[in-house]
């Protein structure tokens, strides 16, 4: 069976029930994510599991080796947008129903997927089967607005009249229609630390990128359990 499903690229739809709202996330057991990541990946895709949400999809690479894993580390980090976040959780760590005793999540924009003003969604490319469509696409280039003062992206953007902005924790108090067109604007990466596999003194960290540790907060979860 788990054979049959590692070459099934939609597995399950898992609906969860959250403080605000339900969020269907669509399982795949294997690495999903773009040709256009580095070439040094490629081996991690039969290992890793993706997590596709409306607005980002999460990839998680599970390590049991440490030298794989750190040969891996460079090419992961160059993922992640500049000034975004590296969250740290002690391992083992759950997401969705699965437990990773070490490695890595790309949080990941849905990047190319299509929005019309009004909340439509498209896939990339839809541009030539709708006549007159207006489109907002999800992904670079950002407009400049949305950036903080020191031009960093924020984790979220919104559809507010028509524009990208960047998406306030007030929002969540406006009407469920704006809250559905929030999408991830930026890449992060959570690493899952055991200490021996994945060991902070090993790899390198870079110095103009915030840590967010988390390991030693019993109850916290990765963001995207939520419905954003």
């Amino acid at each position: 069976m788990s054979r049959l499903r590692s070459f099934t690229l939609t597995v399950a739809a898992i609906l969860l029930v959250c403080t605000s709202a339900h969020a269907l996330w669509s399982i795949a057991d294997r690495g999903t994510w773009p040709d256009s990541w580095p070439a040094e990946l490629e081996p991690l895709r039969q290992q890793a599991r993706s997590a596709m949400h409306d607005s980002q999809t999460v990839y998680g690479i599970p390590f049991t080796d440490r030298e794989q894993f750190e040969a891996a580390w460079p090419h992961i980090l160059s993922l992640k947008s500049p000034k975004a976040p590296i969250i740290l959780y002690r391992g083992p760590h759950e997401f969705l129903g699965t437990g990773m005793a070490a490695g890595v999540r790309v949080r990941s924009p849905n990047q190319g997927t299509l929005i019309t003003p009004g909340g439509s969604v498209y896939p990339a490319g839809a541009e030539a089967s709708v006549p007159d469509g207006r489109f907002m696409k999800v992904g670079p280039p950002w407009p400049e607005e949305v950036r903080t003062a020191d031009g960093a992206l924020p984790e979220y953007v919104l559809i507010d009249d028509g524009k990208w902005r960047a998406y306030r924790e007030d929002d969540a108090k406006g009407p469920i229609a704006r809250r559905m067109t929030i999408r991830r604007a930026r890449t992060e990466l959570e690493l899952v630390v055991d200490g021996n596999v994945v060991d902070l003194n090993r790899i390198p960290l870079p110095a103009d990128t915030p840590i967010i540790d988390r390991r030693f907060d019993d109850d916290s979860q990765p963001a995207a359990d939520s419905d954003n």
